[in-house]
Protein backbone atom coordinates (compact mmCIF):
# COMPACT_ATOMS: atom_id res chain seq x y z
CA UNK A 1 0.00 0.00 0.00
CA UNK A 2 1.28 3.66 -0.60
CA UNK A 3 2.94 5.28 2.50
CA UNK A 4 2.16 8.90 1.11
CA UNK A 5 -0.99 10.76 2.32
CA UNK A 6 -3.58 10.95 -0.46
CA UNK A 7 -3.43 14.93 -0.48
CA UNK A 8 0.48 13.84 -1.69
CA UNK A 9 -1.08 11.24 -4.38
CA UNK A 10 -3.93 13.77 -5.47
CA UNK A 11 -1.53 16.78 -6.12
CA UNK A 12 1.11 14.48 -7.81
CA UNK A 13 -1.37 12.87 -10.19
CA UNK A 14 -3.09 16.19 -11.19
CA UNK A 15 -0.06 17.94 -11.80
CA UNK A 16 0.17 19.91 -15.38
CA UNK A 17 2.96 18.23 -16.94
CA UNK A 18 3.77 19.53 -20.95
CA UNK A 19 5.10 16.13 -21.59
CA UNK A 20 2.23 14.64 -20.78
CA UNK A 21 -0.53 16.82 -21.04
CA UNK A 22 -2.31 14.12 -23.73
CA UNK A 23 -3.94 12.58 -20.26
CA UNK A 24 -5.88 15.19 -19.29
CA UNK A 25 -7.10 16.00 -22.71
CA UNK A 26 -10.79 14.86 -23.01
CA UNK A 27 -13.78 16.08 -25.31
CA UNK A 28 -15.80 18.22 -23.60
CA UNK A 29 -19.83 17.51 -24.08
CA UNK A 30 -21.03 21.05 -23.87
CA UNK A 31 -24.69 19.67 -24.02
CA UNK A 32 -23.90 17.35 -20.90
CA UNK A 33 -22.87 20.55 -19.17
CA UNK A 34 -24.09 20.71 -15.29
CA UNK A 35 -26.17 23.91 -14.73
CA UNK A 36 -24.48 26.67 -12.27
CA UNK A 37 -27.41 26.58 -10.46
CA UNK A 38 -29.86 24.88 -8.60
CA UNK A 39 -33.93 24.57 -9.49
CA UNK A 40 -36.82 24.59 -7.01
CA UNK A 41 -40.34 24.35 -7.39
CA UNK A 42 -41.49 26.07 -3.86
CA UNK A 43 -44.37 28.92 -2.96
CA UNK A 44 -42.26 29.65 -0.62
CA UNK A 45 -39.33 31.53 -2.11
CA UNK A 46 -38.06 34.87 -0.04
CA UNK A 47 -37.28 37.87 -2.89
CA UNK A 48 -34.72 39.50 -1.79
CA UNK A 49 -34.29 41.63 -4.52
CA UNK A 50 -36.21 44.77 -3.54
CA UNK A 51 -33.84 45.07 -0.71
CA UNK A 52 -31.13 45.64 -2.96
CA UNK A 53 -29.29 48.86 -3.15
CA UNK A 54 -30.67 49.47 -7.14
CA UNK A 55 -32.85 51.00 -9.03
CA UNK A 56 -33.16 48.51 -11.08
CA UNK A 57 -32.26 44.75 -10.92
CA UNK A 58 -29.44 43.41 -12.20
CA UNK A 59 -30.86 39.84 -13.78
CA UNK A 60 -33.93 41.85 -15.91
CA UNK A 61 -33.08 45.33 -16.01
CA UNK A 62 -36.56 46.44 -14.40
CA UNK A 63 -37.72 48.73 -12.09
CA UNK A 64 -37.25 47.47 -8.64
CA UNK A 65 -39.87 49.03 -6.10
CA UNK A 66 -37.71 48.58 -3.47
CA UNK A 67 -38.14 48.70 0.76
CA UNK A 68 -38.99 51.95 2.49
CA UNK A 69 -35.60 51.78 4.49
CA UNK A 70 -37.71 53.97 6.75
CA UNK A 71 -40.24 50.95 7.60
CA UNK A 72 -38.42 47.98 7.16
CA UNK A 73 -37.15 45.55 9.69
CA UNK A 74 -34.12 47.12 11.78
CA UNK A 75 -32.41 43.66 10.78
CA UNK A 76 -33.10 41.07 8.31
CA UNK A 77 -33.50 41.28 4.88
CA UNK A 78 -31.60 43.89 3.83
CA UNK A 79 -29.15 42.59 5.54
CA UNK A 80 -29.05 39.19 4.07
CA UNK A 81 -30.02 39.94 0.73
CA UNK A 82 -27.27 42.84 0.67
CA UNK A 83 -24.79 40.36 1.92
CA UNK A 84 -25.31 37.37 -0.19
CA UNK A 85 -25.50 39.52 -3.47
CA UNK A 86 -22.18 41.66 -2.79
CA UNK A 87 -20.88 37.90 -1.59
CA UNK A 88 -21.74 35.92 -4.78
CA UNK A 89 -24.66 37.23 -6.33
CA UNK A 90 -25.21 38.23 -10.27
CA UNK A 91 -23.41 40.70 -11.28
CA UNK A 92 -24.26 40.85 -15.14
CA UNK A 93 -26.05 38.90 -17.18
CA UNK A 94 -25.16 38.06 -20.64
CA UNK A 95 -27.08 36.61 -23.36
CA UNK A 96 -25.58 34.91 -26.30
CA UNK A 97 -26.75 34.45 -30.42
CA UNK A 98 -27.31 30.61 -29.22
CA UNK A 99 -29.73 31.33 -26.94
CA UNK A 100 -27.52 30.48 -23.57
CA UNK A 101 -27.74 33.06 -20.89
CA UNK A 102 -24.15 33.35 -18.48
CA UNK A 103 -24.68 34.70 -15.10
CA UNK A 104 -21.77 36.42 -14.23
CA UNK A 105 -21.03 36.33 -10.83
CA UNK A 106 -19.39 38.54 -7.97
CA UNK A 107 -16.52 36.47 -7.12
CA UNK A 108 -14.67 34.80 -10.31
CA UNK A 109 -14.94 30.79 -11.23
CA UNK A 110 -12.44 29.01 -13.42
CA UNK A 111 -14.55 28.75 -16.65
CA UNK A 112 -17.87 29.79 -15.99
CA UNK A 113 -19.11 26.87 -13.67
CA UNK A 114 -19.79 28.34 -10.34
CA UNK A 115 -19.54 25.10 -8.25
CA UNK A 116 -19.56 26.72 -4.79
CA UNK A 117 -23.57 26.47 -3.47
CA UNK A 118 -24.36 28.52 -0.42
CA UNK A 119 -27.05 27.53 2.47
CA UNK A 120 -28.08 30.10 4.99
CA UNK A 121 -29.67 29.08 8.51
CA UNK A 122 -31.24 31.44 10.48
CA UNK A 123 -32.39 31.21 13.80
CA UNK A 124 -34.26 34.20 16.14
CA UNK A 125 -35.34 36.96 13.44
CA UNK A 126 -38.48 38.47 13.04
CA UNK A 127 -37.81 38.54 9.30
CA UNK A 128 -36.91 35.08 8.53
CA UNK A 129 -38.65 31.58 9.68
CA UNK A 130 -35.56 29.68 11.81
CA UNK A 131 -34.62 27.31 9.22
CA UNK A 132 -31.95 26.34 6.45
CA UNK A 133 -32.18 27.88 3.55
CA UNK A 134 -30.32 27.66 -0.28
CA UNK A 135 -28.95 30.82 -1.84
CA UNK A 136 -30.49 31.33 -5.48
CA UNK A 137 -28.32 33.60 -7.26
CA UNK A 138 -30.42 33.40 -10.38
CA UNK A 139 -33.04 34.51 -8.65
CA UNK A 140 -31.78 36.16 -5.71
CA UNK A 141 -33.74 34.77 -3.86
CA UNK A 142 -33.79 32.28 -0.39
CA UNK A 143 -35.91 28.85 -1.06
CA UNK A 144 -36.55 27.36 2.82
CA UNK A 145 -34.87 23.58 2.61
CA UNK A 146 -35.89 22.59 5.87
CA UNK A 147 -37.90 24.25 9.12
CA UNK A 148 -36.40 24.30 12.35
CA UNK A 149 -33.82 25.87 14.77
CA UNK A 150 -30.89 23.53 14.22
CA UNK A 151 -28.34 25.55 16.15
CA UNK A 152 -27.13 23.15 18.66
CA UNK A 153 -26.42 20.78 15.89
CA UNK A 154 -24.25 23.26 14.27
CA UNK A 155 -22.76 24.42 17.57
CA UNK A 156 -21.65 20.64 18.12
CA UNK A 157 -20.91 19.82 14.47
CA UNK A 158 -18.76 22.41 14.26
CA UNK A 159 -16.61 21.49 17.50
CA UNK A 160 -18.68 24.00 19.86
CA UNK A 161 -17.56 27.23 18.29
CA UNK A 162 -18.10 29.83 19.99
CA UNK A 163 -19.22 32.05 17.44
CA UNK A 164 -21.93 29.79 16.04
CA UNK A 165 -23.54 30.54 19.78
CA UNK A 166 -23.51 34.27 19.51
CA UNK A 167 -24.67 34.22 15.70
CA UNK A 168 -28.05 34.06 14.39
CA UNK A 169 -26.99 33.67 10.68
CA UNK A 170 -24.75 31.13 9.39
CA UNK A 171 -23.86 30.77 5.79
CA UNK A 172 -22.58 27.32 4.88
CA UNK A 173 -20.56 26.71 1.55
CA UNK A 174 -21.08 23.61 -0.54
CA UNK A 175 -19.13 22.18 -3.72
CA UNK A 176 -21.27 20.33 -6.11
CA UNK A 177 -17.75 19.03 -7.74
CA UNK A 178 -19.81 17.43 -11.07
CA UNK A 179 -19.78 21.08 -12.30
CA UNK A 180 -15.73 21.14 -12.45
CA UNK A 181 -15.42 17.95 -12.52
CA UNK A 182 -17.64 17.99 -16.28
CA UNK A 183 -14.70 20.17 -17.72
CA UNK A 184 -11.33 20.04 -15.44
CA UNK A 185 -11.38 16.18 -14.42
CA UNK A 186 -10.01 15.06 -11.40
CA UNK A 187 -7.45 18.75 -11.14
CA UNK A 188 -11.74 20.03 -10.87
CA UNK A 189 -10.85 19.71 -6.53
CA UNK A 190 -7.88 22.43 -6.54
CA UNK A 191 -10.20 25.13 -9.03
CA UNK A 192 -13.46 24.17 -6.84
CA UNK A 193 -11.54 25.00 -3.36
CA UNK A 194 -9.84 28.12 -4.76
CA UNK A 195 -13.47 29.41 -6.14
CA UNK A 196 -15.24 29.55 -2.54
CA UNK A 197 -11.67 30.88 -1.43
CA UNK A 198 -12.90 34.00 -3.74
CA UNK A 199 -16.30 33.78 -2.32
CA UNK A 200 -14.86 33.92 1.43
CA UNK A 201 -12.46 36.30 -0.12
CA UNK A 202 -15.91 38.94 -0.70
CA UNK A 203 -17.84 37.88 2.31
CA UNK A 204 -15.04 38.61 4.88
CA UNK A 205 -14.27 42.22 3.13
CA UNK A 206 -18.46 42.88 3.18
CA UNK A 207 -19.72 41.32 6.19
CA UNK A 208 -18.47 44.30 8.06
CA UNK A 209 -20.23 46.66 5.95
CA UNK A 210 -23.73 45.10 7.14
CA UNK A 211 -22.71 44.68 10.66
CA UNK A 212 -21.59 41.37 10.83
CA UNK A 213 -18.03 39.89 12.05
CA UNK A 214 -17.17 37.01 9.97
CA UNK A 215 -15.84 34.11 11.48
CA UNK A 216 -14.94 31.58 9.18
CA UNK A 217 -14.64 27.35 10.29
CA UNK A 218 -13.02 25.40 8.45
CA UNK A 219 -12.77 22.59 11.18
CA UNK A 220 -16.16 20.08 11.56
CA UNK A 221 -17.86 16.76 11.47
CA UNK A 222 -18.04 16.59 7.63
CA UNK A 223 -20.77 13.47 7.21
CA UNK A 224 -22.73 15.07 9.88
CA UNK A 225 -23.17 18.42 8.43
CA UNK A 226 -23.76 16.90 4.92
CA UNK A 227 -26.56 14.81 6.90
CA UNK A 228 -28.04 18.26 8.46
CA UNK A 229 -28.19 19.97 4.62
CA UNK A 230 -29.32 16.21 2.97
CA UNK A 231 -27.00 16.20 0.42
CA UNK A 232 -25.70 13.21 -1.44
CA UNK A 233 -21.95 12.67 -0.35
CA UNK A 234 -21.03 11.25 -3.61
CA UNK A 235 -22.07 14.76 -5.58
CA UNK A 236 -22.04 17.55 -2.99
CA UNK A 237 -20.11 18.24 -0.04
CA UNK A 238 -19.53 21.22 3.39
CA UNK A 239 -16.60 22.96 2.83
CA UNK A 240 -16.87 26.07 5.36
CA UNK A 241 -18.86 27.16 7.71
CA UNK A 242 -19.17 31.39 8.59
CA UNK A 243 -20.50 32.28 11.56
CA UNK A 244 -21.87 35.64 11.49
CA UNK A 245 -22.40 37.34 14.71
CA UNK A 246 -23.58 40.98 14.83
CA UNK A 247 -21.09 43.47 16.25
CA UNK A 248 -23.46 45.18 18.11
CA UNK A 249 -23.94 42.87 20.28
CA UNK A 250 -20.52 40.94 20.48
CA UNK A 251 -16.79 42.26 20.70
CA UNK A 252 -14.97 40.20 18.27
CA UNK A 253 -12.04 39.77 21.06
CA UNK A 254 -14.23 37.76 23.56
CA UNK A 255 -14.33 34.86 20.54
CA UNK A 256 -11.67 33.08 20.44
CA UNK A 257 -10.69 32.57 16.88
CA UNK A 258 -10.29 28.46 15.97
CA UNK A 259 -11.29 28.40 12.96
CA UNK A 260 -9.07 24.77 11.85
CA UNK A 261 -9.15 21.31 12.78
CA UNK A 262 -7.10 18.58 11.69
CA UNK A 263 -8.18 15.26 10.20
CA UNK A 264 -6.74 11.81 11.00
CA UNK A 265 -4.46 9.91 8.98
CA UNK A 266 -6.79 6.76 7.23
CA UNK A 267 -4.81 4.46 4.85
CA UNK A 268 -7.45 3.01 2.64
CA UNK A 269 -7.07 1.86 -1.07
CA UNK A 270 -7.17 4.73 -3.37
CA UNK A 271 -9.59 4.84 -6.07
CA UNK A 272 -8.10 6.70 -9.33
CA UNK A 273 -10.69 7.06 -11.27
CA UNK A 274 -12.82 9.46 -8.50
CA UNK A 275 -9.51 10.69 -6.78
CA UNK A 276 -11.52 14.12 -5.48
CA UNK A 277 -13.72 12.03 -4.09
CA UNK A 278 -11.38 10.14 -2.07
CA UNK A 279 -9.00 13.38 -0.62
CA UNK A 280 -11.97 15.05 0.24
CA UNK A 281 -13.38 11.97 1.74
CA UNK A 282 -9.50 11.50 3.40
CA UNK A 283 -9.72 15.24 4.44
CA UNK A 284 -12.92 14.86 6.51
CA UNK A 285 -13.32 14.83 10.28
CA UNK A 286 -15.20 11.71 11.49
CA UNK A 287 -17.93 11.96 14.31
CA UNK A 288 -15.62 9.83 16.42
CA UNK A 289 -12.74 12.34 16.00
CA UNK A 290 -14.55 14.96 17.89
CA UNK A 291 -11.73 15.31 20.53
CA UNK A 292 -9.20 16.25 17.94
CA UNK A 293 -6.52 18.49 19.00
CA UNK A 294 -7.90 22.11 17.41
CA UNK A 295 -4.43 24.01 16.56
CA UNK A 296 -4.78 27.79 16.67
CA UNK A 297 -3.37 29.08 13.66
CA UNK A 298 -1.31 32.60 13.89
CA UNK A 299 0.92 34.56 11.47
CA UNK A 300 3.56 35.07 13.97
CA UNK A 301 3.50 30.87 13.71
CA UNK A 302 5.32 30.65 10.63
CA UNK A 303 6.53 26.45 10.09
CA UNK A 304 9.71 27.00 9.64
CA UNK A 305 11.43 30.55 11.03
CA UNK A 306 14.63 29.80 8.99
CA UNK A 307 12.79 30.28 5.57
CA UNK A 308 11.46 33.60 6.34
CA UNK A 309 14.65 35.20 7.73
CA UNK A 310 14.76 38.48 5.53
CA UNK A 311 18.56 39.19 4.06
CA UNK A 312 20.08 42.41 4.54
CA UNK A 313 19.14 44.09 0.83
CA UNK A 314 15.76 43.03 1.28
CA UNK A 315 13.36 45.82 -0.36
CA UNK A 316 10.82 47.07 1.99
CA UNK A 317 8.26 48.06 0.24
CA UNK A 318 6.32 52.13 0.88
CA UNK A 319 3.32 51.81 3.07
CA UNK A 320 0.92 52.73 0.65
CA UNK A 321 -2.84 51.63 1.62
CA UNK A 322 -6.67 52.82 0.92
CA UNK A 323 -9.76 51.42 2.80
CA UNK A 324 -12.61 49.63 0.50
CA UNK A 325 -15.41 49.88 3.39
CA UNK A 326 -17.28 52.77 1.05
CA UNK A 327 -16.32 51.20 -2.21
CA UNK A 328 -16.75 47.99 -2.14
CA UNK A 329 -19.75 47.35 -3.80
CA UNK A 330 -18.57 49.44 -7.04
CA UNK A 331 -15.89 47.40 -6.67
CA UNK A 332 -17.58 44.19 -6.84
CA UNK A 333 -19.63 45.24 -9.71
CA UNK A 334 -16.62 46.24 -11.60
CA UNK A 335 -14.92 43.07 -11.16
CA UNK A 336 -14.06 41.35 -13.72
CA UNK A 337 -10.88 38.42 -14.62
CA UNK A 338 -9.15 41.07 -16.75
CA UNK A 339 -8.56 38.77 -20.30
CA UNK A 340 -5.51 40.71 -21.33
CA UNK A 341 -2.80 43.10 -20.47
CA UNK A 342 -0.84 45.71 -22.16
CA UNK A 343 2.90 44.82 -21.27
CA UNK A 344 3.10 48.27 -19.55
CA UNK A 345 4.50 48.48 -15.72
CA UNK A 346 3.41 49.48 -12.61
CA UNK A 347 4.75 51.58 -10.16
CA UNK A 348 6.60 50.51 -7.32
CA UNK A 349 3.62 52.58 -5.32
CA UNK A 350 0.77 50.43 -7.29
CA UNK A 351 2.15 46.96 -6.48
CA UNK A 352 2.42 48.10 -2.90
CA UNK A 353 -1.07 49.14 -2.55
CA UNK A 354 -2.22 45.81 -3.69
CA UNK A 355 0.56 43.85 -1.57
CA UNK A 356 -0.53 45.72 1.74
CA UNK A 357 -4.19 45.18 1.06
CA UNK A 358 -3.97 41.71 0.48
CA UNK A 359 -1.38 40.96 3.51
CA UNK A 360 -2.49 43.83 6.04
CA UNK A 361 -0.63 44.39 8.70
CA UNK A 362 -1.61 43.77 12.66
CA UNK A 363 -3.71 41.31 13.65
CA UNK A 364 -6.93 42.98 13.93
CA UNK A 365 -6.65 43.80 10.20
CA UNK A 366 -5.50 40.42 8.81
CA UNK A 367 -8.09 38.49 6.58
CA UNK A 368 -10.09 35.82 8.68
CA UNK A 369 -7.61 33.01 7.05
CA UNK A 370 -7.63 28.98 7.85
CA UNK A 371 -4.09 28.25 8.57
CA UNK A 372 -2.25 31.88 7.36
CA UNK A 373 0.86 30.13 8.34
CA UNK A 374 1.15 27.17 5.77
CA UNK A 375 1.23 29.63 3.05
CA UNK A 376 4.64 31.17 1.21
CA UNK A 377 3.96 34.09 -1.50
CA UNK A 378 6.45 34.61 -4.01
CA UNK A 379 6.51 37.52 -6.27
CA UNK A 380 7.87 37.34 -9.66
CA UNK A 381 8.65 40.97 -10.94
CA UNK A 382 8.26 41.92 -15.08
CA UNK A 383 7.29 45.68 -15.21
CA UNK A 384 7.65 47.57 -11.93
CA UNK A 385 9.58 50.57 -12.38
CA UNK A 386 11.87 50.71 -9.02
CA UNK A 387 11.78 46.99 -8.74
CA UNK A 388 14.84 45.10 -10.53
CA UNK A 389 13.19 42.26 -12.60
CA UNK A 390 13.38 38.87 -11.04
CA UNK A 391 11.99 36.22 -8.48
CA UNK A 392 11.26 37.50 -5.19
CA UNK A 393 10.28 35.95 -1.40
CA UNK A 394 7.78 38.09 0.27
CA UNK A 395 7.56 38.49 3.76
CA UNK A 396 4.37 39.85 5.25
CA UNK A 397 4.83 40.43 8.48
CA UNK A 398 5.57 44.04 9.79
CA UNK A 399 5.17 45.85 6.49
CA UNK A 400 5.91 43.84 3.01
CA UNK A 401 9.19 43.11 2.16
CA UNK A 402 10.59 40.97 -1.01
CA UNK A 403 13.79 39.63 -0.97
CA UNK A 404 15.06 38.76 -4.24
CA UNK A 405 15.80 34.87 -4.92
CA UNK A 406 16.75 34.94 -8.61
CA UNK A 407 18.04 38.17 -11.15
CA UNK A 408 16.37 38.25 -14.49
CA UNK A 409 13.65 38.59 -17.31
CA UNK A 410 11.13 35.79 -16.89
CA UNK A 411 8.24 36.72 -19.05
CA UNK A 412 9.07 34.20 -21.47
CA UNK A 413 9.08 31.30 -18.37
CA UNK A 414 5.84 32.32 -16.73
CA UNK A 415 3.88 32.35 -20.15
CA UNK A 416 5.19 28.84 -20.78
CA UNK A 417 4.57 27.44 -17.27
CA UNK A 418 1.21 29.48 -17.70
CA UNK A 419 -0.25 27.30 -20.37
CA UNK A 420 0.82 29.43 -23.29
CA UNK A 421 -1.53 32.25 -21.56
CA UNK A 422 -0.16 35.56 -23.22
CA UNK A 423 -1.80 36.94 -19.82
CA UNK A 424 1.30 35.95 -17.62
CA UNK A 425 4.05 37.29 -20.86
CA UNK A 426 2.33 40.53 -20.42
CA UNK A 427 1.64 40.93 -16.61
CA UNK A 428 3.53 43.70 -15.00
CA UNK A 429 3.93 41.54 -11.46
CA UNK A 430 2.93 37.75 -11.32
CA UNK A 431 2.25 36.50 -7.71
CA UNK A 432 2.79 32.95 -7.13
CA UNK A 433 1.35 30.80 -3.64
CA UNK A 434 3.12 27.83 -2.51
CA UNK A 435 3.29 25.40 0.11
CA UNK A 436 5.59 22.65 1.81
CA UNK A 437 2.89 19.75 1.64
CA UNK A 438 4.68 17.70 3.96
CA UNK A 439 4.96 19.97 6.92
CA UNK A 440 1.31 22.08 6.38
CA UNK A 441 -0.16 17.60 6.33
CA UNK A 442 2.08 17.00 9.91
CA UNK A 443 0.15 19.86 11.23
CA UNK A 444 -3.44 19.50 9.93
CA UNK A 445 -3.55 15.83 7.84
CA UNK A 446 -5.05 15.61 4.67
CA UNK A 447 -7.46 18.42 5.55
CA UNK A 448 -4.20 21.14 4.92
CA UNK A 449 -5.11 20.46 1.52
CA UNK A 450 -7.76 21.92 1.70
CA UNK A 451 -7.47 25.23 3.69
CA UNK A 452 -4.34 25.87 1.64
CA UNK A 453 -6.63 26.33 -1.37
CA UNK A 454 -9.39 28.02 0.42
CA UNK A 455 -6.92 30.72 1.95
CA UNK A 456 -4.83 31.38 -1.36
CA UNK A 457 -8.48 31.43 -3.15
CA UNK A 458 -9.65 33.88 -0.47
CA UNK A 459 -5.79 35.81 -0.52
CA UNK A 460 -6.50 35.62 -4.78
CA UNK A 461 -9.58 38.03 -4.55
CA UNK A 462 -8.10 40.20 -2.36
CA UNK A 463 -5.39 40.69 -4.84
CA UNK A 464 -8.40 41.10 -7.42
CA UNK A 465 -10.37 43.35 -5.61
CA UNK A 466 -6.91 45.55 -4.86
CA UNK A 467 -6.18 45.95 -7.98
CA UNK A 468 -9.81 46.42 -9.61
CA UNK A 469 -9.99 49.61 -7.02
CA UNK A 470 -6.97 50.76 -8.49
CA UNK A 471 -7.84 50.93 -12.19
CA UNK A 472 -5.42 47.98 -12.94
CA UNK A 473 -5.84 44.22 -13.67
CA UNK A 474 -6.24 40.49 -12.44
CA UNK A 475 -6.53 37.41 -12.86
CA UNK A 476 -6.30 33.99 -11.77
CA UNK A 477 -4.91 31.12 -12.90
CA UNK A 478 -5.23 27.49 -11.78
CA UNK A 479 -3.85 25.64 -14.76
CA UNK A 480 0.08 25.64 -14.83
CA UNK A 481 3.10 23.15 -15.37
CA UNK A 482 3.76 22.55 -11.37
CA UNK A 483 7.12 21.25 -11.35
CA UNK A 484 8.08 24.60 -13.70
CA UNK A 485 6.84 26.89 -11.47
CA UNK A 486 9.19 24.91 -8.83
CA UNK A 487 11.94 25.14 -10.97
CA UNK A 488 12.00 28.87 -11.72
CA UNK A 489 11.75 29.48 -7.75
CA UNK A 490 14.09 27.27 -7.09
CA UNK A 491 12.01 25.38 -4.44
CA UNK A 492 12.49 21.95 -4.05
CA UNK A 493 9.32 18.96 -5.45
CA UNK A 494 8.20 19.35 -1.47
CA UNK A 495 6.42 22.32 -2.04
CA UNK A 496 3.39 22.35 -4.02
CA UNK A 497 2.10 25.34 -6.18
CA UNK A 498 -0.87 26.52 -5.35
CA UNK A 499 -2.41 29.26 -6.67
CA UNK A 500 -1.43 31.77 -9.50
CA UNK A 501 -2.70 35.33 -9.79
CA UNK A 502 -1.23 37.85 -12.36
CA UNK A 503 -1.31 41.83 -11.88
CA UNK A 504 -1.09 44.29 -14.67
CA UNK A 505 -2.61 47.01 -16.76
CA UNK A 506 -6.09 45.73 -18.42
CA UNK A 507 -6.28 46.10 -22.08
CA UNK A 508 -9.37 47.70 -23.59
CA UNK A 509 -11.40 45.43 -25.28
Amino acid sequence: MDSRMLSEIYHEETKYNEREMRKFQHRIDWNAQPPPYKEYASEKKVDLLPYLPFHHSPLTGESLAGIDLETAQPFGLSEISCLLYFTHGVTAVLQYASGQTLYMRAAPTAGGLYPTEIYLAARGLSALEDGIYNFLAKEHALVPAWEGDFWDAFEQYCLGREAIRESNLLLVLTAVYQRSVWRYQERAYRRILLDTGHILGNLALYAPKEGFVPYPIGGFVDSSLNRLLFLEEATEGVLAVVALPRRDRVDPADIPWHASAASRRRMHPVQHATLHLELHRASSILPEELSVAVPAPSMADPLDLSRHADANDAVVLPQVTFDLTDKMEQTVLRRRSTRAFTGEPFFLEEIAAILNFAYPSGPASSPPLFAPELLETYLIAQKVIGLSVGAYRLNPRNGIRLTRLTAGDFHVQTQHFSLGQELARDAAVVVVHVAHLKMALARYGDRAYRYLHLDAGHIGQRLNLAAVHLGLGASGIGGFYDDEVNSLLGLSLDHIVVYITTLGRPKGE
